[in-house]
């Protein structure tokens, strides 16, 4: 590029297509002159240089156009080469080699990106804490081992349970209904609770429902099944089905003795609990699977625990008019001195070679269990009529006495009340005092109701039961 009077000058090479030489072309940089595509040189307008330079410009650009006109030019030549197209093929084949290297790279750079990403935790989602986590927890520990155990809480949550399970039903029968299949399939109280409490949890926005919800809950609080607590365990309920299925032989040994049958099965669930306390395994173990009452065998015998020596004596004040505690003569017809089941026998302790003891260690319906305790409590009874008073209406002397025995009956006006003691649940009793609460406590009245007569007067029974005479006269044999 050079400099003149006329301004900027451009130059470029260009190749002689006569002889080959290359030949300096140097014009003018004017808006008026350029170079077009073919390297032609041309005049864009009038040029308003003076005439003689634009014959100079006119020549050279003749020349040149000449040049660059020859087809056997090598400039000629590169540019038709340049211009030729470059096939399809060809084409496709470059661009689809760089897609491929494209496409490889991006994929090298995913996995980079996401093995970094595991390295320095980049994609880990922190989370966030419920807003019932703390529900949780404290569900998690409600129903516990203690809960499994205890009895009067399992009476108190059965109840709350039906009690939420009918209130859900209100809004959502449907899932009440599964709480229920699952209840009636699991035999499980526990996964019913759980079951209410993830539903009461999503129901805990619904204000009416929560507001029954918590009536409930303290309802439950308030109120027991009972204002007994002996009477609000499971095994209470086991109990009076076994009781249940003895009733016939009670109310016939009632019959015969005048004894009331509610006296009668007093003894009995004063014993029994006295003895499920004490041995609450045993008590799991053939009480509830098989529907049987405890029948004692270290000490007492039958299923209201009479123990040997006081079976023995309670024969012989039946015969011995001159003992304090003899009833009348009419009771000797009750018992039948013969009856024994030495089946029973399959050991070799002495006191079960008694016809007695052997009586008393009979199952099936405990009649002769029932029928001692009866002969008991009426000895009692004769004892203090013949001081002036009377065990009528009295449970808790009466219990007292049966678990004492006859050393402590001293008929008097205001006799102590006591006997063994044990726990149930929390609270203590005696023997005398939990045969009161159950006497008045209404449990089981339908069975063996209160009557106006605990003791029917045994001129009365001579007139209304009547025995079968014996073939021969029969001389009863007491055990000493």
């Amino acid at each position: 590029m050079g400099y003149s009077h006329l301004g900027i000058y451009r130059k470029r090479s260009v190749l002689d297509s006569k002889n080959g030489n290359i030949i300096n072309i140097t014009y003018p940089q004017s808006p008026f002159v350029q170079l077009n595509p073919r390297n032609k040189i041309i005049l864009n307008s009038l040029n308003p240089l003076s005439h003689h330079l634009s014959q100079q410009i006119f020549i050279f650009a003749k020349i040149l156009n000449q040049i660059m006109e020859n087809p056997d030019s090598p400039i000629q030549a590169q540019t038709e080469k340049l211009k030729k197209p470059r096939s399809k093929f060809k084409k496709w084949m470059r661009r689809g080699y760089f897609g491929v290297i494209h496409l490889l790279a991006l994929f090298a750079l995913a996995l980079i990106t996401v093995a970094l990403a595991a390295k320095f935790k980049w994609t880990n989602d922190g989370g966030n804490v419920d807003l019932n986590s703390r529900y949780f927890s404290k569900m998690a520990g409600k129903y516990n081992q203690g809960f499994q155990t205890d009895s009067l809480t399992f009476a108190k949550q059965e109840r709350q349970m039906y009690q939420n399970v009918g209130l859900l039903a209100k809004f959502y029968p449907h899932n009440a209904k599964m709480i229920l299949d699952a209840l009636h399939r699991s035999g499980d109280i526990t996964i019913a609770l759980r079951m209410l409490d993830a539903a009461n949890l999503r129901m805990k926005k619904h204000k009416g429902y929560m507001r029954e919800l918590q009536r409930i809950e303290d309802q439950s609080k308030e109120a027991s099944v009972s204002i007994y607590p002996w009477a609000n365990y499971r095994e209470w309920k086991e109990f009076c089905k076994v009781v249940k299925a003895d009733s016939a032989s009670i109310d016939s040994v009632s019959r015969i003795t005048g004894v009331e049958s509610r006296l009668i099965v007093m003894c009995l669930v004063g014993e029994q609990i006295r003895m499920f306390n004490s041995s609450r395994e045993q008590f799991k173990k053939y009480v509830i699977p098989y529907n049987r009452l405890i029948m004692t065998t270290n000490r007492g015998y039958g299923v209201t625990g009479i123990l040997q020596n006081t079976a023995l004596k309670i024969e012989r004040n039946l015969y011995e008019k001159s003992s304090p505690f003899y009833p009348g003569d009419y009771y000797q017809k009750c018992l039948n001195v013969k009856d024994s089941f030495p089946e029973l026998v399959n050991d070799t302790i002495e006191a079960h070679k008694h016809l007695t003891i052997q009586r008393l260690m009979k199952g099936g319906d405990h009649f002769y269990s029932y029928l001692y305790t009866a002969f008991f409590l009426r000895q009692f009874q004769a004892h203090w009529e013949k001081e002036g008073f009377t065990l009528a209406y009295r449970p808790e002397i009466l219990g007292t006495l049966y678990n004492l025995g006859y050393q402590k009956s001293k008929p008097k006006k205001n006799p102590s009340v006591g006997g063994s003691t044990f726990k149930v649940g929390d609270k203590e009793y005696t023997f005398g005092g939990l045969c009161y609460e159950f006497y008045y406590s209404g449990e089981l009245m339908e069975l063996f109701p209160l009557t106006s007569e605990p003791f029917v007067p045994t001129k009365k029974l001579q007139k209304t039961i009547v025995f079968p005479e014996p073939k021969e006269e029969e001389v009863p044999v007491v055990a000493e």
